[in-house]
């Protein structure tokens, strides 16, 4: 189906731009506040979604969203979305990660001075018709220990701005963050919790919420803290126990909290609103003109990608890439599936394993590996089996059918500055194989096919023949398809060890049936096949 005639569903809000990019490609529905009952209704004849918080994508929705292709979340959580369910149906699932963190690391800056300065209350104050300062005495974060929990994308945005009022140091806790990442920022590591917990004189938190993360501060966490610490989450609401918070407050443990996100939202009444310690905003970590404009016109990008079939950057059920990778690997992505695409439509046996090499500069990191190596999958099964293939379910569908995927990265690339080697196993033992490289950067080649050494563009129709390496042959095929009007602009003769050699033509026009069967009479000719690339 082609996407013009494709429908989304915008349910809830999104920017007026990005609301135009969806409609310069497809049908777009603009459908706010809808009942869950509504939007069940509706939903099986819509092939994208885009969402924020509040739409449940839950098993119920997946089972009667019988077209959808892909689920674009507006910003980062994915708390309402089954992950795992919806890579079982297929679906994309496809947030903005990186969208709205300068937002949300701003808003944090925000709000540790706001606290630290009890600007908040003593702006309440005043207003009321008062007047002191004694009682507003504030802290610096001059010479202070600010600790960050989870020092990914706005964690890392978040030390970088603190830096500026001179602390006296910036730790961190993060156990999947490797030792770079805190060289990087300049960020003192610490490898145990507690000791990070009883050192800080400010915390400010960073993560998604997971069963791990959630309530990672409670009752427990705080009484080995300092006196006097101060509070903030800017992240998700659960991470900091909210009773415990409470308490903290009461006990004079806890200086102050900056809280935006909150285990129930909306809510118009809580224990800690009463503190004039505590400052709290209803979730505006991404609520800024510019963000929101990002986050639109990145979510629809996203699933305009989705719809045609493409690779979606930052999908969180297949390997996602940061926008600085995505445009380093561009081409490698291009050239792996095209392998993969080329190989399924040279072969047709019985996969038992496949395996995948990269070699070269641009290729060094095990997760670019995983998303070239998924690429190359998609492609050899895309037309080799009769399910729909799509970067979701490719590796289900793969281990379903019981076949062996490996991957290597090879550090040897002979005479190219990177190599994609692509071999098929057959049950029988036997492979196949493919070689491509990507030259100066922008120029895709397929190098090998087989046994067979080639310089081949793969770009429109290839006609592709193994044939006896002897006299007349090439002018016998030349003759034919000159018999059917069938043009051949281009022409690659490679040469094996043995007596075979192949040839490669672009044609520009339908091959007829007839001109293949006559083709395949010729005795010098092994076997035929037309490729598309």
């Amino acid at each position: 189906m082609s996407i013009k005639n494709m429908k989304v569903l915008v349910a809830e809000l999104l920017d007026d731009e990005a609301i135009a990019v969806l409609k310069n490609e497809c049908i777009v529905d603009v459908k706010y506040k809808l009942s869950r009952e509504e939007l069940l209704k509706i939903i099986p004849e819509y092939h994208g979604i885009v969402i924020r918080s509040e739409t449940l994508v839950d098993e119920e929705f997946l089972n009667t969203a019988t077209n959808m292709k892909i689920v674009g979340r507006a910003g980062s959580g994915l708390d309402n979305i089954n992950i795992p369910y919806a890579t079982t149906k297929g679906v994309v699932v496809a947030n903005t990660p990186e969208s709205n963190i300068v937002s949300a690391a701003e808003h944090t800056m925000g709000m540790l001075l706001a606290t630290s300065r009890n600007i908040s209350w003593a702006d309440k104050f005043i207003k009321s018709g008062n007047w002191d300062r004694k009682r507003f005495n504030g802290s610096e974060l001059y010479n202070k220990v600010i600790g960050i929990i989870g020092l990914g994308r706005i964690g890392g945005l978040v030390s970088e701005r603190v830096k500026g009022f001179s602390p006296k140091k910036i730790v961190a806790y993060d156990p999947y963050i490797t030792k770079d990442r805190f060289d990087k920022y300049g960020v003192e590591r610490k490898e145990n919790f507690e000791d990070f917990l009883k050192e800080v004189d400010y915390i400010t938190i960073h993560t998604p919420r997971t069963e791990e993360t959630k309530n990672i501060i409670s009752d427990k966490e705080i009484a080995l803290m300092k006196d006097g610490v101060r509070l903030v989450n800017v992240a998700r609401g659960g991470l900091y126990n909210e009773e415990a918070l409470v308490k903290g407050i009461e006990s004079g443990k806890i200086a102050s909290v900056g809280i935006d996100v909150w285990v129930n939202e909306p809510q118009t009444d809580h224990p800690l609103y009463k503190f004039d310690n505590v400052i709290g905003t209803p979730h505006l970590g991404a609520s800024t003109f510019e963000a929101q404009l990002r986050v639109g016109i990145e979510v629809a990008s996203e699933v305009i990608s989705g719809l045609k079939g493409e690779m979606v950057k930052n999908a969180v059920n297949i390997p996602s890439v940061s926008e600085t990778t995505f445009k380093k690997l561009s081409k490698l992505i291009e050239l792996s599936e095209k392998i993969g695409k080329f190989y399924a439509q040279l072969h047709n046996d019985n996969i038992e394993k496949i395996e995948i090499s990269f070699a070269g500069k641009e290729i060094t990191d095990k997760s670019d590996l995983k998303l070239l190596s998924l690429l190359a999958l998609k492609g050899i099964l895309d037309t080799s089996v009769p399910e729909t293939v799509n970067f979701v379910n490719a590796n289900l569908i793969a281990e379903q059918k019981g076949i062996k995927i490996k991957e290597t990265l090879d550090m040897e690339s002979g005479d190219y500055g990177n190599l994609i080697k692509l071999k098929v196993y057959q049950e029988d033992g036997k492979y196949n194989e493919i070689w491509g490289t990507v030259l100066e950067g922008k120029h895709i080649r397929i190098v090998k096919i087989g046994e067979y050494n080639v310089d081949l563009i793969p770009e429109g129709k290839l006609l592709v023949a193994p044939h006896k390496n002897v006299p007349g042959v090439i002018g016998k095929v030349g003759i034919a398809m000159g018999e059917y009007n069938v043009n051949i602009s281009n022409m690659i003769v490679s040469n094996a060890k043995d007596v075979s050699s192949m040839m490669i033509l672009n044609v520009d026009n339908n091959v007829p049936s007839e001109l293949i069967a006559k083709l395949k009479e010729f005795p010098e000719i092994l076997d035929i096949k037309i490729i598309y690339c």
